[in-house]
Order: structure tokens, then sequence, then C-alpha cells
């Protein structure tokens, strides 16, 4: 749950990692439509019409009713939180567009609690000019990123009413997601002087460090039955981060793609809890592509085939359709999209 900002603001070298299982292969394509067998029935939810200039990183309430995302409203420079109404069809409901975030600070990572009737999401608002005092903070010829030292993950109803601070430490708290029982939230931290996995009850108590490591490590998310949180990192601080797997208890961490001059990030589970989807710069850093991985067997499939980004990849609580942020609209702006998906053989 990294920021959108930061998300199609990574300018990474282009070069291919060689070898098995990781090099393009040739794949059969359907017709003119490549993404026809995984992907069908395209359709995109939110458009510069609604009065934002730039939409993404949406995920799906457990009933599939409706979506929260983060985006930029016209003429503001800083992103809010978006929840928006989806019909049977998976279409948009007209005139659902409601912001849940108080506004006043940046916003980022919105997550639907899995009884469906409350959110999170992280927000500045409270202390939109804190520095980081930990000064976090990626300086380079491609970006720079900002971990505001006044984010904190917010509680509220579905309707955006009754914020509740849930995290008080100094420094960048957000990049947060629901335990499938409700209980406990996993997210990002820097309270230690490098963002690191935390998991703490969902009141906010007991906090606890799952991963410590250098470099930054986040955009957590848990197994579909709770045990183990899937996540990105750059653990070797070279800015190309890939993904990693790790039990609840701290043990058992695993890289599940290799170092190199690739980005893969933005890892998320399929409900069946042996395969992930997540993006890729495989095909250059200005054509971001979805892949999905089978992390028993290793098997790999491209996803997405269209010219410039797709990523942020989710899917609805019961796997039938994917989520995704694209610029493949006709503006070429970053916005939502979501298709129904078929999942492939072997995965």
């Amino acid at each position: 749950m990294l920021s959108l900002k930061l998300a199609v603001a990574f300018a990474i070298s282009t070069n291919l990692l060689a070898g098995p299982p990781w090099e393009i292969k040739p794949q059969e394509k359907q017709g003119d439509n490549p993404e026809a067998p995984v992907l069908s029935n395209v359709r995109q939810l939110t458009t510069p019409d609604m009065g934002l200039d730039k939409s993404g990183e949406a995920y799906f309430a457990p009933d599939k009713s409706m979506i929260i995302f983060q985006a930029f409203p016209k003429d503001k420079e800083q992103y809010e939180m978006y929840t928006l109404k989806l019909d049977a069809k998976g279409h948009a409901v007209k005139d659902s567009l409601k912001q849940v975030s108080p506004g006043g600070g940046a916003c980022t990572c919105g997550f639907f609690h899995p009884d469906g009737k409350s959110i999170i999401f992280g927000s500045s608002y409270l202390q939109p000019d804190m520095p980081n005092p930990n000064k976090y903070q990626r300086d380079g010829s491609s970006y720079t990123w900002d971990m505001p030292g006044g984010m904190d993950i917010i509680k509220a109803n579905l309707d955006g009413s009754n914020p509740t601070r849930l995290t008080t430490e100094d420094g960048y708290d957000a990049e947060c997601a629901y335990s499938p029982d409700g209980k406990h939230i996993v997210f990002t931290s820097d309270r230690d002087g490098d963002p690191d996995l935390y998991i703490m009850d969902a009141d906010g108590k007991n906090v606890r460090q799952l991963v410590n490591q250098p470099g930054y490590d986040g955009g957590p998310f848990f197994s579909p039955d709770g045990k183990r949180v899937i996540y990105r990192s750059d653990r070797k601080g070279d800015d190309h981060l890939q993904v990693f797997v790790i039990d609840i208890d701290g043990k058992n961490e695993k890289q599940l793609t290799p170092h190199g001059n690739i980005v893969r990030w933005a890892p998320f589970w399929h409900p069946n809890g042996k395969s992930i989807v997540y993006a890729s710069s495989i095909h250059g850093h200005y054509n971001y592509e979805v892949y999905m991985l089978n992390i028993e067997t290793g098997k790999h499939r491209r996803i997405t085939y269209k010219m410039g980004f797709d990523g942020l990849p989710v899917f609805s609580p019961d796997g039938k359709w994917m989520m995704w942020t694209s610029k493949r609209g006709p503006d070429r702006t970053s916005q939502v999209f979501v298709a129904d998906f078929d999942l492939p053989e072997g995965f």
C-alpha cells in the first residue's frame, strides 16, 4: 500500500533479469486481446468527470458492494480517501462517490473491516505539517519520497464519521490492512528509524514488530487464513522492491522474487491463499504490468497487456473480480479499473 504518488513516480532501470523462471517468455495470444483468457469485461470505475484528477489503490468491501480508494480532488495537492458503490455487475453506481477522509492532510491506504461496518486509512490530517523525525526520505534523479511525520492510522465509520486515531507515535504509520477475522491490523511504521512491519490489535493496542530489517518494508496484507503476511521490501536499499512472505509470528520469512534491476511490488493474495498478483517493471518502468505467481510452485504468468502503468492489483473476496490502477483510459490518467477474473490453470 505504497502511496500512489510513489507508485507511478518510480524511475527504474529497464534492464531484464535473465534466467528461468523470470525471463520474459512469449505467451499465446487469444485474437487481438491477450488479456482475454484471464480478464474479461474490463470496466473503468473512476474518471476525471467525477472531479478527481487521478485515482488509484482501491480495495473491495467484503460484499463487493463498495470500494475504497485514494484520489486527487481537482485543484488539490493531497490525496483524499473516497468510497464508491458498485452494482451487482461491478459497475460504478452513479452519484455514489463520497469523500470519507476529514481533509486537511495527506491520505493513503484505505481498507475495510471484514464486517463491512468501518474503514481504516492513513492520514496526516491531525498533524499535516509535522516533518518526519526519522528523515526517511529517498532523494534521487528519479523521485523524492516523503513519508509524512504526522501520518497515523485512522479508523472511521463507512461514511467517514467518527474518525479515531489508532496510532500515536511520531513519524509515519500507514499502509494498513485488517486480518481476516478483524482482530488485528498489520501496518508499516518508521518508529524505529526506518520503515518496518508491525501488527497491533484492531483498537491500536499491543503493538509488536513483525519485520525488523534495514531499508523499506511495507505494503503488507494478511493471507486469507490469517497465518502469513505478504509484503514488499527494498531489502538491499537499491530502490528495487521485491516480494516477501512471513508467518505472523515473525518466522519463516521467504523472498518470493529475486533481486535484480526489476521492481516487483504491490503484492496481493488470491483468495485461494496459494497465489498472488503483483506489479512488475520487467517490460520497462513506463510499462508496469500485473503478473501472477503461485508461491507454492513458482509458476508465474503475465495478466495485463497494455502500454502504460498497470499496477496495485487486488481481488474481490470471492476471487471473481480483479481491480487495479491503470492509465489505459482515453485520457491516460491513473484511474481504477475492474474486470471479471478467470483463474488460470496451475494457480
